[in-house]
């Protein structure tokens, strides 16, 4: 009798095979189950800021979030995977309102496709730079500025138009630009940077947006598709070029100028190739005063690319745990605003995120540097993300 029970048994191989796979499994499921609890940790201690109550005439917390393309990678899916697994549930359970970006830029050269880098760097700086411009169209001596404002919220709002009916093929009404067009946010949003190159580049954006010059271009015309359609021979025909006039100044003025208060807006019998670009002279009227800057949070994300990352990517497959209390907790700091503090000089901003650039991702990748202001180094302000100060979950 036992010996027909013992040939029913698995052999060692058999019972090897399923022992390896029942602990495989038990362990990923603890890994899952341990995950998951951690992360409602956070999430719990994130909710009673949103319980907090704000005055009605105050301006909810909002923030912008900045996803550059990770080293090695020619696309943001990494980067976005890692902001909704660990960034974005502590940020919805602390009801923190945000507006994410992803700066994905490529360009091909010889048949090989690279990414560009600098688009953080230029979005920052350019919405820091138009508020300082608005702070000069403000003062009561300003009253050409207003002018050429006025002129270029009408060029604007004509690009607008014109983007809208290329896509839709019919004159869009009132309400449909109503509709496409967003809201902008009344105070100063935060940036949030996911990542070192991230990092890098909104810092660089921060420093060049305070000190940088505030001249600008008069935007182009948008043409419209029936502009180009309509007369190809016409388009085919070189256009004389008008040679512009060299002034004292450092700025271009064509020798038939425009005040800002006449140009036309007339869509129809504009043409966008027949603009002449004008620089406004912003420069003139700075004061160098220092405007309000945004504060900047650091939220790591350590890409793990090629072979030599295999194992600690398969010991994150079954340990995931450190990921959730490293990841939810700089962003648990975000959610509260009493984290944030003054940055301790260029070593803390150069040393934040530093230890990803030893992974293998940022191998044989160009060099990206802080160059920040030293003005804007001792008044930048930043979440304290690499300590644990946000209040504790109550028991």
């Amino acid at each position: 009798m036992f010996a027909k029970f013992r040939q029913k048994l698995p052999g060692p191989k058999a019972t090897a095979f399923w022992t390896t796979a029942a602990t495989l499994v038990t362990v990923y499921r603890y890994n899952k189950q341990e995950s998951a609890r951690r992360l409602d940790e956070y999430k719990q201690r994130a909710s009673h800021a949103a319980l907090e109550t704000i005055g009605s005439l105050d301006t909810p917390r909002k923030v912008h979030v900045y996803v550059a393309v990770p080293m090695s990678e020619l696309g943001t899916r990494r980067a976005r995977q890692h902001w909704e697994k660990y960034i974005l549930p502590v940020f919805a359970a602390g009801a923190l309102d945000y507006e994410i970006t992803l700066v994905n830029e490529t360009e091909t050269e010889n048949g090989i496709e690279r990414v560009v880098r600098g688009g953080v760097h230029r979005l920052v700086a350019d919405e820091i730079k138009d508020r300082r411009r608005r702070q000069l169209e403000s003062d009561t001596d300003n009253e050409e500025l207003r002018l050429w404002r006025a002129a270029l919220d009408e060029r604007k709002a004509e690009n607008e138009r014109r983007e809208l009916k290329n896509k839709l093929g019919v004159e869009p009404g009132m309400s449909a630009l109503e509709l496409w067009k967003e809201k902008e946010y009344p105070g100063v949003m935060d940036i949030v940077a996911i990542g070192r190159e991230t990092w890098i580049e909104a810092v660089n954006g921060v420093s060049d947006g305070a000190v940088g010059s505030l001249n600008m271009e008069m935007p182009s015309l948008v043409p419209l598709d029936s502009e180009k359609s309509s007369t190809p021979e016409q388009a085919s025909q070189p256009e004389p070029a008008s040679k512009p006039e060299q002034n004292s100044g450092s700025e271009q003025t064509p020798a038939t100028e425009q005040s800002p208060g006449s140009e036309q807006t007339n869509s129809n019998q504009i043409s966008g190739s027949d603009q002449t670009t004008h620089m406004i002279d912003y420069d003139r009227f700075d004061n160098h005063s220092m405007v309000a800057l945004p504060a900047v949070a650091y939220i790591g994300h350590k890409n793990l690319t090629g072979w030599a990352s295999v194992p600690q990517r398969i010991y994150n497959f079954f340990h995931d745990q450190q990921n959730v209390d490293e990841y939810a907790r700089q962003a648990l700091q975000v959610v509260y605003e009493t984290t944030r503090r003054r940055a301790h000089g260029m070593e803390e901003i150069e040393a934040m995120g530093r230890e990803e650039e030893e992974l293998e991702a940022w191998r044989d990748q160009p060099s990206l540097d802080i160059v920040v202001d030293r003005r804007v180094a001792d008044c930048l302000q930043i979440y304290d993300t690499q300590n644990d100060n946000a209040p504790p979950l109550e028991t």
